[in-house]
C-alpha cells in the first residue's frame, strides 16, 4: 500500500522520461530488425544455399526477425503504459492537492502521514464550547479519511499499472522454442488490460479472499471507464456475464454479502459504460450474443430463469444506461416475447429475481425521465407502438401455480409497477414523486411529454368498466395532476380545447386536448385509489386557487363569472366521480368509509407544513393566503377536533362538498383582496358563490350522466 508521503514526493516525471527513452528503444529495436533481414536473413532465404541446414537456419532467422518484431511492440506498449500511468497519477495527485487546499480552509493541517489536525484548538472560543471535545475529533477523523480515500486511489491505480507492465512483458507465445520471448500482443492501454484481467478471474469456479479484493479493486480503479468495461464483458461474453451475475447474486447473503453487492454494482456500473456508444465496434457484437443470450434458459425446465430476467435484475444495481442501449434492449425484449407467449409467467423459485424483464426495464427508465419519453412518445407520426403495446396489446406475465386442482395462472401483484413509474417520468420530464411530494398543476411539458400524456389517457380509457390496473393509479394521477391547468380547460368546456387533439401551443406554452369523456373516465378508473383521487383533486383544487388569485377585487361581468363557472364545473366533475367510487357495488379494495378516510388524510396531508412540489417547495401554513390552503387548514383543524372516525368522515364530506370548498376560498379571496363581506361587499361575494354553484351543477350532471 502506497503511503501518503510517497504520493506526495514521488518524481512523476520519471514516467514520462522512461517513455520517451522506451520508443526510442522500439525504434533501435527496428533499425536492428532491418540490418539483421538484410545481412543475415536474407541469407538463409537465397538459392545459394540448400539442404537440411538451410531449413533449420529459416526457422531460426524467421524467430529471431519475429522477436525484434515483438520487441518493438512491446516497447511501444512499455512507453504508453508509462504515459498512461503518469497521467492517471498527476490527476490523483492534483486531486490529492484540492483535498488539501479544501481542508486548509476548513483550518485542518494534513502532515506528511496524511493526518489531519485542527489548527485552531486552543482559540478561546473553542475552549468554551462543550461540544468541541467531540465535534473537533470528529472533524479531523472525516478529513483524514478524505485524504486516505485518495491515496487508496492513488494504491490502486499503480496497482492496475503494475498488473498492465507484467502483462506486458509475458511471453506471447511461450511454445514457440524461445524462452523469456518478447510479447508481439503487447497492449499499451492499462483499462483495457485491466478488464481482460477480470474477465479471466469472473470465470473462475470459485474466488478466494484475494482473488475477491482483486475484483473490487479492478473495479474501483476502473469506474465508469468505457475501456475496462468493454474489455471485460467482451472477454466474458453475454452468455458468461449473466452466469457472472447469476453466481454474485446467490452468493451475495453472510458475511461476504456486501462484497458481492458491490461486484454486482460494479458489474451494473460496466454494462452502462460499456454499451454508451452504440456506434462503437465492441456494441454490435456484444448486442448480437446478448439477444441469443437473453432468450437462454439459465435455471431447469420447472423453474426457468431466462437471460434477460437475470440480465436485468443485475441492470437494478446501477444506473446512467445509454438511450440507446435501453431502446435496443426493449426492442429485443418485445421482440423475444412476441416470439415466445408466456415465457415469462413465472413458475416457481427464483424469488430475487423479477420475473418481467420488461417491466423491470421500464422502471430504470423512469429514472431516467428522457429515455422513457423517448421510448413511449408515439411520435408526431404516430410510429412508435410501444405504448399501445403496453397498455392495450400486452398480454402481461402470470404467476402460475400447479396444484392438485390443476394449473391456474394468477395476477402477479407486482405487475406494472414499472410500466407506472416510466408513464410518471415520460408525461412529466422527472423521475417519480417521493410519497408525500405534491404534483405541480402549472407544471409546463415538451410536445413528446405531451403526447404520452394524450395518448396514456385514451389508452387507459376503461369504457365501460370503473377500474384503471391498481399499480397504474397513483402514478397516473401523479402525471395528470401535473397537466392541471389543461384538465381545468376540458374538464370546464373551454371552447378553445375541443379544436384540437394532443399536443398544441399557445403563447409559448405547449397545451394538451384530449376527449372530455375519456378524460372523465380515465379519472374515475385512477380513482378506485383514494391517494390517486386525493392526488388529482388537490392539484384541481390548487390549480383553481392559482387562477383565483389572477382575479382582481373589481372583475366585473365575464371576466368574474368564467374563472368560477369552470371552477365550479371541474369540482362538479371531481362531486360526482367520489360519489360513483363510493357507491359502486362493484368496488371491493376499500369500504365508502375507509376509501373516504384515506383520501382526506392524503388530501390533508402537510397542509400546514411546507410540502415538496416537484423539484421545489410550496409555502404552505406561512401565511394562509392561498384560498386551497385556507380550506384544507380549516378542514383539517376541524378533523382534529373531532371525536371518532365517524365525525371526522362527515367532517370531510362537508368541505369536500364543491360549496363548501368553494365558499371558503372565495372568503379568503374576499379577505386577502379587502371585499368586506357587508355593504356592497357582500353582493360581490354571493354573486361568485352564485357563479361557482352554476358550473358545479353543469360539470356533476355531466359526469354523472356519463358514468352511469
Amino acid at each position: 500500500m502506497l503511503t501518503y508521503h510517497q504520493v506526495m514526493t514521488t518524481d512523476l516525471s520519471l514516467l514520462t522520461t522512461a517513455a520517451t527513452q522506451w520508443d526510442a528503444a522500439a525504434k533501435d529495436l527496428e533499425t536492428v530488425q532491418k540490418t539483421y533481414n538484410s545481412q543475415v536473413r536474407n541469407v538463409g532465404i537465397d538459392e545459394q544455399w540448400q539442404g537440411v541446414a538451410r531449413t533449420f537456419a529459416q526457422i531460426a532467422n524467421t524467430r529471431t526477425y519475429e522477436q525484434y518484431s515483438a520487441a518493438a511492440t512491446e516497447a511501444r506498449a512499455i512507453a504508453s503504459l508509462l504515459r498512461d500511468a503518469h497521467g492517471q497519477f498527476v490527476e490523483l495527485r492534483n486531486k490529492l492537492k484540492s483535498a488539501i487546499a479544501d481542508a486548509a480552509k476548513e483550518h485542518m493541517k494534513i502532515d506528511d502521514n496524511g493526518k489531519a489536525t485542527w489548527t485552531k484548538r486552543d482559540d478561546p472560543g473553542v475552549k468554551n464550547d462543550p461540544d468541541a471535545a467531540t465535534s473537533i475529533p470528529k472533524a479531523e477523523a472525516s478529513w483524514t479519511q478524505h485524504i486516505a480515500d485518495i491515496v487508496q486511489q492513488f494504491d490502486d491505480a499503480d496497482q492496475g499499472v503494475k498488473l498492465a507492465l507484467a502483462a506486458a512483458t509475458k511471453d506471447s507465445d511461450p511454445n514457440d522454442g524461445i524462452d523469456h520471448g518478447f510479447n508481439a500482443k503487447a497492449e499499451g492501454d492499462i483499462e483495457v488490460v485491466e478488464g481482460r484481467r477480470q474477465a479471466e478471474l469472473a470465470r473462475l469456479d470459485h474466488w478466494d479472499d484475494k482473488q475477491l479484493a482483486e475484483m473490487q479493486r479492478l473495479e474501483r480503479d476502473n469506474k465508469n471507464k468505457a475501456e475496462f468495461s468493454q474489455s471485460f464483458l467482451a472477454g466474458l461474453g453475454p452468455d458468461k456475464t449473466i452466469d457472472y451475475a447469476n453466481r454474485l447474486r446467490g452468493l451475495a447473503k453472510g458475511d461476504k454479502k456486501q462484497d458481492y453487492e458491490q461486484l454486482q454494482s460494479g458489474l451494473a456500473a460496466n454494462i452502462a459504460s460499456a454499451t454508451k456508444d452504440t456506434k462503437s465496434s465492441f456494441y454490435d457484437t456484444w448486442h448480437q450474443g446478448l439477444r441469443k443470450a437473453g432468450e437462454k434458459n439459465y435455471g431447469s425446465n420447472t423453474s426457468p430463469l431466462y437471460g434477460y430476467q437475470a440480465f436485468l435484475e443485475t441492470m437494478k444495481h446501477g444506473g446512467g444506461y445509454g438511450k440507446g442501449f435501453l431502446d435496443d434492449l426493449g426492442n429485443d425484449i418485445i421482440g423475444t416475447e412476441k416470439k415466445h407467449p408466456g415465457i415469462w409467467n413465472k413458475i416457481s423459485g427464483h424469488k430475487d429475481v423479477g420475473n418481467d424483464p420488461l417491466d423491470g426495464l421500464l422502471s430504470i427508465m423512469s429514472k431516467q425521465p428522457d429515455v422513457a419519453t423517448s421510448f413511449l412518445d408515439p411520435g408526431a407520426d404516430g410510429k412508435n407502438d410501444h405504448l399501445k403495446y403496453l397498455l392495450k396489446d400486452r398480454s402481461w406475465p402470470k404467476l402460475t401455480t400447479i396444484g392438485p386442482a390443476g394449473v391456474h395462472d394468477l395476477s402477479d401483484p407486482a405487475t406494472q409497477v414499472g410500466l407506472g413509474a416510466a408513464l410518471e417520468a415520460a408525461a412529466t420530464g422527472h423521475p417519480p414523486l417521493a410519497d408525500g411530494a405534491r404534483p405541480d398543476p402549472e407544471a409546463r411539458h415538451t410536445a413528446a411529454q405531451t403526447r404520452v400524456m394524450h395518448d396514456t389517457i385514451v389508452l387507459a380509457d376503461p369504457g365501460s368498466s370503473s377500474a384503471a390496473p391498481a399499480n397504474l393509479r397513483r402514478p397516473l394521477a401523479n402525471a395528470l395532476a401535473e397537466y392541471g391547468a389543461d384538465t381545468h380547460e376540458i374538464l370546464s368546456g373551454n371552447t378553445a380545447y375541443p379544436d384540437h387533439d394532443g399536443p398544441w401551443e399557445s403563447n409559448g406554452r405547449v397545451n394538451m386536448s384530449v376527449d372530455q369523456d375519456a378524460l372523465r373516465r380515465t379519472m374515475r378508473g385512477l380513482s378506485e385509489d383514494p391517494e390517486a383521487y386525493a392526488t388529482l383533486h388537490r392539484a384541481a383544487s390548487d390549480h383553481i386557487s392559482n387562477e383565483m388569485d389572477k382575479l382582481p377585487a373589481d372583475a366585473q361581468g365575464y371576466e368574474r363569472k368564467n374563472p368560477l363557472d369552470k371552477a365550479g364545473a371541474v369540482l362538479g366533475a371531481y362531486s360526482a366521480i367520489r360519489d360513483d367510487v363510493i357507491n359502486d357495488k362493484r368496488a371491493s379494495d376499500y369500504s365508502g368509509a375507509d376509501w373516504k378516510s384515506k383520501m382526506a388524510y392524503h388530501i390533508l396531508g402537510g397542509a400546514v407544513t411546507p410540502v415538496t412540489v416537484g423539484a421545489g417547495k410550496f409555502p404552505i401554513g406561512d401565511a394562509l393566503q392561498r384560498g386551497v390552503d385556507y380550506w384544507t387548514w380549516e378542514w383539517a383543524n376541524n378533523m382534529k377536533g373531532a371525536a371518532d372516525t365517524e365525525a371526522n368522515i362527515k367532517i370531510s364530506d362537508n368541505y369536500l362538498d364543491t360549496n363548501k370548498q368553494m365558499r371558503t376560498m372565495i372568503d379568503q379571496w374576499a379577505q386577502k383582496h379587502h371585499v368586506s363581506a357587508e355593504g356592497p361587499g357582500k353582493d360581490i361575494i354571493e354573486g361568485m358563490k352564485g357563479d361557482v354553484m352554476i358550473g358545479a351543477t353543469r360539470g356533476s350532471a355531466y359526469t354523472k350522466n356519463l358514468l352511469r
